[in-house]
């Protein structure tokens, strides 16, 4: 396949989590990033030995460009996607999708007026880890897929973010920033979404805002819930469990288990693309009256069924793929929406008191063909 030429506007705290292993899918041409900060963007390319540097408007203009990859703030995900389809090209944007269903659809209806691809990150469930657990489940080691609990929980990111204030902003908050690593994880396993019923709070208005140094100097306002908790009913009549909060100091729970009827697999960190899931089949001592302890029982790492060096690219090289084969990529604009949906139900469950019914609908991603160490991925 000719390469995908690719310019990428944003070169933020996220660029290297594309371009650090883009030399594993050579299929990819990184052409050119562009920024509002000259100096910044200069400095990436050469760091990355990019040949262009430009600013978003150049890159737009640039003919030898066919997908841009948008990895602006979320707030910016929506108009620069929107500039990059009028400018005739597909646009790949990291997640969140849109910040609204409203500009969702505006991306959705421009690109298919332009007759290109839109389609959002997180494509972490097209990772080695995500693919094996896939690939057990489908192959029936754990029965019919019933149930799932996911959570992401931490302290929050004003700890270590050096630009914290949009997190806890409108269109932000735990379950747009890390609830879409769970959310297409479970829509890779289950399909799509039927219903959403959540709660949302936020433990105080306020936060200290950590300096460099140690210590504290001001306050960040809190606008949005940091803590959501809810459950998933999906179409195929499986249920999750999500979770996904910055109050929460410590923990012991798991970040992915997928339960069937058979047995049960702990996933990888559905924000990884790597490590192994873990197997455990049903026991005989699991149907006495005192149960095997979590964590007990014979739990046994598999073996993966896919190249575990993935990383971002595989997104950038699985949605030019898609372009390239004229069919809608695993990461494409149905999806993207679908996600973003289930996303913004839990907050609106939360402040409706009741279930919220997901309108739109997805096909279940296509799994990826599975490859050793040293192949070259695939994505037919």
């Amino acid at each position: 396949m000719e390469p995908i030429r690719v310019g990428i506007i944003g070169v933020g705290n996220v660029l290297n989590q594309y371009l650090d292993k883009i030399g594993v899918h050579p299929d990819v041409d990184i052409v050119a990033l562009a920024d509002v900060n000259e100096a910044a963007v200069s400095a990436r390319a050469e760091e990355y030995g990019v040949r262009k540097a430009l600013s978003p408007d150049e890159l737009l203009a640039d003919p030898e460009i066919e997908l841009v990859l948008n990895l602006t703030p979320p707030k910016l995900h929506a108009p620069v996607s929107l500039q990059a389809i009028a400018a005739g090209k597909h646009v790949l944007s990291e997640k969140p999708f849109a910040t609204s269903l409203e500009e969702a659809q505006q991306i959705l209806d421009a690109a298919k007026e332009a007759g290109v691809y839109a389609g959002s990150a997180p494509t972490t469930f097209l990772g080695s880890g995500a693919q094996t657990s896939r690939k057990l489940i489908d192959d029936g080691w754990i029965g019919e897929p019933v149930a799932a609990f996911g959570s992401f929980v931490n302290r929050g990111y004003e700890h270590w973010h050096p630009n914290v204030d949009p997190f806890y902003s409108p269109g932000a908050g735990p379950m747009l920033d890390i609830g879409p690593y769970l959310i297409t994880n479970l829509v890779n396993i289950f399909g799509p979404v039927q219903r959403v019923s959540a709660s949302a709070a936020k433990s105080s208005d306020t936060r200290p805002r950590p300096t460099s140094t140690g210590g504290y100097n001001g306050e960040i306002e809190i606008k949005t819930p940091t803590h959501i908790s809810g459950s998933i009913d999906f179409e195929s009549g499986a249920v999750a469990t999500v979770v996904v909060s910055w109050d929460v100091w410590n923990h012991n729970l798991p970040h992915f288990e997928i339960y069937g009827t058979a047995g049960s697999i702990a996933a990888p960190n559905p924000d990884h693309f790597d490590g192994a899931p873990v197997l455990r089949r049903g026991e005989p001592r699991d149907l006495s009256l005192d149960m095997t302890p979590p964590g007990g029982g014979d739990w046994r790492e598999t073996a993966l069924t896919h190249r575990d060096d993935a990383y971002r690219g595989i997104g950038l090289a699985e949605f030019g793929h898609a372009i390239r084969a004229g069919v809608e990529p695993r990461t494409g604009g149905a999806f993207a929406y679908h996600v973003l949906e289930v996303l913004l139900a839990f907050e609106q469950s939360s402040q409706a008191g009741r279930h919220i019914e997901i309108a739109s609908t997805c096909e279940r991603p296509r799994p990826l063909p599975s490859v050793g160490p040293h192949e070259p991925y695939r994505f037919d």
